[in-house]
């Protein structure tokens, strides 16, 4: 699944300075994060957010990604599992997020329809996100 050339605006790909760890560290710029992050919270908490922005390894490369008896279904597929799809993300878009969700046989789905929930939804939409992680969290319970 491709995003388009423009896709991360400002964010920037380093030079990786240690040669001890694998990868090609990214930087979100600030363009990137107002417009595809936190398009709909709160000012002051992307104001917060881009001061504290930190270079992140992609792990494309990651051997420990790649390990096939990581996440087998005797292990991670007997954990309940629940992805919260949020339809206003612009950081990892609607569609990527289904795609992901096909990839993972067997998770549980909440969505977080259209209206106000951003990709940082614990600052976007705090009260309604804290609601669906107790229902979630109520139905474990309950089963």
């Amino acid at each position: 699944m491709e995003r388009e050339p423009d896709f991360f605006l400002d964010t920037k790909l380093l030079e990786q300075e240690n040669p001890d760890i694998p990868g090609h560290p990214v930087i979100f710029g600030p363009r990137f994060m107002a417009q595809k992050l936190y398009q709909l919270s709160p000012p002051e908490d992307l104001t917060l957010g881009l001061s504290l922005v930190r270079p992140a390894n992609r792990f494309n490369d990651d051997a420990l990604i790649r390990d096939e008896k990581l996440l087998t279904e005797k292990g991670y597929g007997s954990v309940r599992r629940v992805f919260v799809l949020v339809e206003d993300d612009l950081g990892i878009p609607a569609e990527f997020q289904r795609h992901m969700i096909a990839q993972s046989a067997g998770v549980e789905v909440e969505t977080m329809a259209a209206g106000g929930a951003d990709h940082m939804v614990m600052l976007s939409r705090p009260q309604e996100l804290a609601d669906l992680l107790v229902r979630i969290a109520d139905n474990k319970c309950s089963e």
